[in-house]
């Protein structure tokens, strides 16, 4: 009644219109529609006549472009002030609990409507709040460029916004905005949760002792927040005054790499089977790539992370320092173990993967240069019947500027047949070999994620690589790989070698074959040796039945050609990939 009253006060010479009201009967309070020519949704929902609405519980109320939060409580208690912070939640109708945050620099009418295909079937939640509203009806509430002073329109119903949408954006959302570089339109995509988001909707890692737990992260975390001092050098100040120097993702929370938001970020994926090799190729890979960058290329390659990389430093420095065989031993990269982080993504806790970033510059020129972001994903990602819903891990695919696939002749029984005679332990070992369905499992993620059809192909570089090229370097005819001692390989070898392996590959594994050039337009076989030699079975201790190398025979074999090949085909300004007068295609 007073707020009537002070309306009519307001408007002396203009009617009150009332659209709906809250009524009480006994117990129960219910949301009544009073006027049938305009449309009233609670929580997204329209209204026909009346609602009841639950004591203590927050409903979204949209009216003629106004979003109002409703709650009805037994005490004098003010609402959660959070809805009010500017941050928003979005889930799809389908699956309401798969939220994903926008910060403010995403919550204007255009952007929204670029990101979401049929805006009728999304829902928009205040950040951790309960109420929702259609995401018609938060466009509608949102000022644009053209409208900023006019009224709000009035629909009888809201109309679904049809908008034609890049590869990489599905009706079902999974927070990937591109398949190439990690940066877009002044945005850079998070290295561990791989969502865009604006540099200054980054948020600040607290250094203070007193400020460890996040209110998302929990207890062990330090604190995340939107910095607002700052000291004269221009650092950011956490609330207690002491300088924080970290970064984190505004989507996530997770802490980004030091300098990321000063240059461009390139995926390199790894993908492989478990136990395939894949964690000593990584170790023996970023221990060789610096050193030819180096020697050939003009380029410094750094440590972009070292704390973010100890695991992987920690793995290499293993490798190479070791003098027994049980020193050089490195375990498979479990699902849940110390290679993953357990971060929010989607209003999920989830695990995904640790990236390892590289910093890589000429020489000459300091403003040349580019972010290698690396990934060791446990094979398990890869299976059928992992979804992207409860383990994303494996997101970072449909974003990168090169693919890599480890295969693992060893755990093949058609080359096992072939290589019977050898006295190779990995050749006797017991093994499962479900490699050509999960690259099939690979190719068709990949497709979902970038909205391709099944017989369409993406035009990422994608290098095949025949591990463990000691082992069945027996079934092609002597001297037919090239192998230069100190040198790169020319662009013509590159397709040599490619062609060779490719034709034991097809032979032995045509589905392998066929799967992999399902995938991409731009793809090369590679025959690889991480080791050098056949590993030894450890007969003694808590290793007693693992495999492990010899540290004084490793020898690897052509381990950074496949990179050295992606690179050339991504970032061809570089210099760094083949050369010769016939490209790699």
């Amino acid at each position: 009644e007073e707020a009537e009253a002070h309306a009519r006060m307001l408007r002396r010479d203009r009617p009150i219109i009332t659209y709906c009201r809250i009524h009480r009967e006994g117990r129960d309070f219910y949301l009544e529609v009073l006027d049938p020519n305009y449309t009233v949704t609670l929580d997204g929902k329209t209204l026909d006549a009346e609602q009841e609405i639950l004591l203590g519980h927050p409903y979204g109320v949209s009216l003629r472009g106004h979003l109002i939060v409703v709650q009805i409580g037994s005490k004098n208690s003010e609402l959660d002030p959070s809805f009010l912070d500017g941050e928003w939640d979005i889930a799809s109708k389908v699956d309401p609990d798969d939220r994903e945050t926008l910060p403010q620099s995403e919550l204007t009418a255009d952007a929204l409507a670029h990101r979401y295909l049929t805006t009728s079937d999304w829902m928009a939640f205040p950040m951790n709040g309960n109420a929702c509203f259609t995401l018609d009806d938060l466009i509608a509430a949102l000022p644009s460029d053209d409208l900023e002073n006019s009224p709000a329109p009035v629909r009888s119903q809201p109309s679904p916004v049809q908008v034609k949408l890049p590869h990489a954006l599905r009706p079902k959302n999974y927070g990937l905005d591109a398949a190439a570089a990690g940066k877009r339109d002044n945005q850079f995509a998070c290295p561990c949760c791989w969502k865009f988001f604006s540099p200054g909707d980054a948020f600040n890692i607290a250094s203070h002792d007193n400020l460890t737990g996040d209110p998302v992260l929990g207890p062990h975390a330090k604190l995340r927040f939107a910095a607002e001092r700052f000291n004269e050098l221009g650092q950011a100040l956490d609330p207690e005054g002491v300088v924080s120097l970290d970064l984190a993702c505004p989507h996530c929370r997770g802490r980004l790499p030091p300098s990321f938001l000063s240059q461009d970020h390139h995926i390199l994926s790894l993908v492989g089977a478990p136990s395939s090799g894949k964690s000593y190729y990584l170790s023996v890979l970023l221990r060789l790539l610096p050193e030819e960058f180096i020697r050939h290329f003009g380029f410094n390659i750094q440590d972009g992370d070292p704390t973010g990389n100890a695991q992987l430093n920690e793995m290499k420095n293993r490798l190479f320092s070791a003098t027994t065989p049980e020193d050089a031993f490195i375990s498979k990269t479990d699902f849940e173990g110390v290679m993953y982080d357990r971060l929010h993504r989607n209003g999920k806790l989830v695990s995904l993967p640790r990236p390892f970033v590289y910093y890589a510059q000429r020489f000459d020129n300091s403003d040349d240069r580019v972010s290698l972001v690396f990934y060791d994903n446990a094979g398990e990602h890869f299976k059928p019947g992992i979804t992207l819903d409860e383990s994303p891990g494996a997101l970072h695919v449909a974003a990168s500027s090169g693919l890599l696939f480890l295969f693992d002749p060893t755990t093949n029984r058609n080359f096992r047949k072939q290589l019977a005679r050898k006295r190779d332990p990995q050749l006797r070992s017991q093994a499962t070999d479900e490699q050509d369905t999960i690259l099939s499992e690979l190719g068709v993620r990949i497709k979902i994620m970038q909205a391709l059809e099944s017989h369409q192909k993406v035009e990422t570089p994608f290098a095949v690589i025949v591990g463990k090229f000691d082992v069945w370097r027996s079934l092609i005819p002597e001297d037919s790989i090239i192998i230069p001692e100190d040198r790169p390989l020319t662009a013509e070898e590159v397709a040599e070698n490619s062609r060779v392996t490719r034709t034991v590959l097809a032979r032995l594994c045509p589905t392998v074959v066929a799967n992999a050039e399902s995938i991409s337009s731009k793809i090369m076989y590679f025959p690889v040796s991480s080791l050098g030699h056949s590993p030894r079975v450890l007969e003694e201790g808590p290793l007693a039945g693992k495999l492990a190398p010899l540290p004084r025979r490793l020898n690897p074999i052509l381990v950074t050609t496949p990179v050295l090949w992606a690179l050339g085909e991504c970032l061809p300004e570089l210099g760094c990939g083949p050369v010769g007068a016939e490209p790699a295609s």
